[in-house]
């Protein structure tokens, strides 16, 4: 593993970890999911290595890479959602000079900024992989921002908001039955959820800047003028499992691939896992997704 940067057009940069092979032919970039880090990605990467590519896996603001300090996590500024998915771009155009193909992949939070990343960059990446998602919801995430909007200033920008949330996230947990913890629905496997628990750099609190942030993000993600700029040309798959609370078991998924169809995009492909929850990666029984990432990434 190494350390990457990505320098934006202000000069701040944005850091993540990279899984290098000798002779890449092809590379990939991956965008994390909230409240987690890039290394978490490793044995993926490893898998990709061995299909040929180059893995570049970007931290979010605040996470992972991006927080010094603990006191730093899960911190965004202004604008932090449109300067993340431009970041993706950034990278992706910084690979693509060596003449190989990119693909881009987001899982969760990093699942929304992909779908961003189609609509502000048509046509600049070679497949993309949408994994634990939720469909169009505009009505949701416009009442969502503006009740950040109201909540959050300058003045609690950086303090944890346990209120937006609980909006947000705490139906997550009510959904799994006879849960052990309240991370349960992040997948069956145990030793998976308690990893992410002793982790420090897991599960922080998001502050309220990073909730009017990312609200703002998901607010514009399903106009139509936006959804518009989705090219036809594009490959798309998405992955979810079938108990994962995030994509309201199965039916986000369902809207989403239905989203892309109808907006005429040809090459949609849908895979909802049974008896797998929010990390299909890290279930135990990951095979079956593995093998399905390769046969999209290869046909």
């Amino acid at each position: 593993m190494e350390k990457f940067a990505v320098k934006l057009p202000d000069e701040r940069e944005l850091f993540g970890a990279s899984y290098p092979i000798e002779k890449p032919q092809k590379h990939m970039v991956i965008q994390t999911g909230m409240q987690e880090k890039a290394t978490r990605y490793e044995k993926f990467a490893l898998f990709l290595n061995e299909l040929g590519f180059d893995v570049f896996v970007l931290d979010a603001f605040g996470q992972g890479f991006n927080a010094e300090k603990e006191e730093d996590l899960q911190k965004w500024p202004e604008n932090a959602f449109a300067d993340n998915v431009l970041a993706l771009n950034i990278k992706v155009e910084e690979l693509k000079k060596d003449g190989l193909p990119v693909y881009l992949m987001g899982h969760s939070m990093g699942s929304f900024m992909v779908q961003a990343y189609l609509e502000r960059f048509p046509n600049s990446v070679e497949k993309a992989i949408i994994m634990g998602s939720n469909g169009p919801d505009k009505a949701l995430y416009d009442v969502a921002y503006s009740l950040a909007y109201v909540a959050v200033n300058k003045s609690n920008w950086d303090d944890p908001n346990k209120f937006i949330s609980n909006l947000a996230m705490g139906g997550y947990a009510k959904a799994i039955k006879d849960a052990k913890t309240e991370l349960d629905w992040l997948s069956y496997n145990e030793e998976n959820v308690q990893a992410y628990i002793a982790d420090p750099y897991c599960g922080h609190p998001n502050t309220g800047g990073f909730w009017r942030e990312f609200l703002k993000g998901m607010k514009a993600l399903y106009r139509k003028e936006n959804l518009a700029k989705i090219s036809k040309d594009e490959h798309i798959l998405i992955v979810s499992g079938a108990d994962d609370p995030v994509g309201k078991m199965g039916k986000g998924p369902k809207a989403l691939e239905k989203m892309y169809k109808d907006l005429g995009v040809a090459d949609v492909t849908l895979h909802i896992y049974d008896h797998m929850r929010h990390e299909i990666l890290n279930e135990k029984d990951n095979q079956k997704v593995l093998d399905d990432i390769k046969e999209f990434l290869e046909k």
